[in-house]
């Protein structure tokens, strides 16, 4: 695409730069994404221990304890899940089940949005 004015490689050298500065972007993007996953899993270690720790101090019922237990692997499970695997992997499973359950996640994503809503809005109804 040559133009005897130079325009042709104007547009080529804009889009190049388009491109590069895109390409950029998403490394940006991914480097904060796994700052951000590495994060979510101490956090979510943290607040294993500390429901373990907080339910023995608070009480000596066993019953308790198990039930804190249990939300603790819960979220122990969680961060080994975002430890294992990239956010790639996470998105093509969500695109994975997406597929599979088209209408639960439309559901879904409407009664999240929902709550949300009232939630900002400060309905307490």
């Amino acid at each position: 695409m040559t133009n005897t004015n130079g325009a042709g490689e104007t547009v080529q050298d804009v889009a190049r730069d388009v491109a590069e500065e895109l390409s950029e972007m998403g490394r940006d993007l991914r480097k904060k994404g796994n700052e951000v996953r590495k994060e979510a899993v101490k956090q979510l270690h943290t607040a294993a221990e500390t429901i373990r720790r907080e339910a023995r101090e608070a009480t000596k019922d066993r019953e308790a304890h198990k039930a804190a237990d249990e939300v603790a692997r819960g979220l122990e499970k969680a961060a080994t899940y975002l430890n294992t695997h990239s956010l790639e992997d996470m998105g093509v499973e969500a695109q994975r089940v997406v597929k599979r359950n088209p209408l639960r996640t439309v559901f879904i994503a409407f009664a999240i949005g929902l709550l949300l809503g009232m939630f900002l809005r400060g309905d307490r109804d």
